[in-house]
């Protein structure tokens, strides 16, 4: 089935910052320091010039959010279950067909990041259009349309909770970024490259 975007910024913007910050001390991984301040304001500042709408997917500590944005959900299911809760929980909010999902710990997105995803998109029409860094699928960073958030919410029911794994049982499309910057979709999972004497 393909879907007609009338303009590219037609698309909601999704960070994806619901996890519990396990591999980080139980911090708010958004919210560490990285370059004097927190590494989500980066994130968002590329994302914001490239969709219509921007928002933050949290289960904790949302008053700290507020000051970044206004645009906050969490997920319908308690628990945290992962990025797919996040994925679902987004149809419940946003108005767009469309939405972009990336993680809350990478502050070297692309900035023809979204560009690309519609590309590949135009070329191959899926609802799932997933980013292809040149040796494997990177599947936090997609582009997906809400006729999936039915799949998501079956998916989370019976326990599959791998996003890998959801996309792969799906209809997708890959985007390959394999001729963009290597660091761009090297995600932060420790607190080695945050700014450790700030988090005292």
């Amino acid at each position: 089935m393909s879907f007609t975007f009338k303009t590219p910024l037609e698309i909601s913007g999704v960070i994806i910052a619901g996890g519990q910050g396990s591999r980080v001390g139980y911090q708010q991984k958004a919210l560490l320091p990285y370059h004097g301040e927190p590494i989500l304001k980066p994130i968002l500042a590329t994302l914001n010039s490239q969709v219509a709408k921007l928002w933050i997917n949290a289960n904790a500590e949302l008053e700290r959010y507020q000051p970044f944005s206004k645009n906050l959900f969490s997920d319908e299911y308690q628990d945290f279950l992962g990025p797919l809760a996040g994925m679902h929980a987004a149809w419940q909010h946003i108005e767009s067909d469309w939405a972009v999902f990336v993680p809350c710990d990478n502050p070297n997105l692309p900035e023809d990041f979204v560009e690309r995803l519609i590309n590949a998109y135009q070329k191959k029409p899926n609802p799932i259009v997933v980013v292809d860094d040149g040796e494997r699928l990177q599947p936090l960073y997609l582009l997906m349309h809400r006729s999936m958030a039915e799949s998501l919410g079956k998916a989370i029911d019976i326990g599959h909770l791998s996003v890998n794994r959801w996309v792969k049982e799906n209809d997708f499309t890959a985007a390959s970024f394999a001729d963009c910057c290597p660091k761009a979709f090297q995600n932060m999972n420790t607190l080695d490259g945050f700014d450790r004497d700030k988090m005292d």
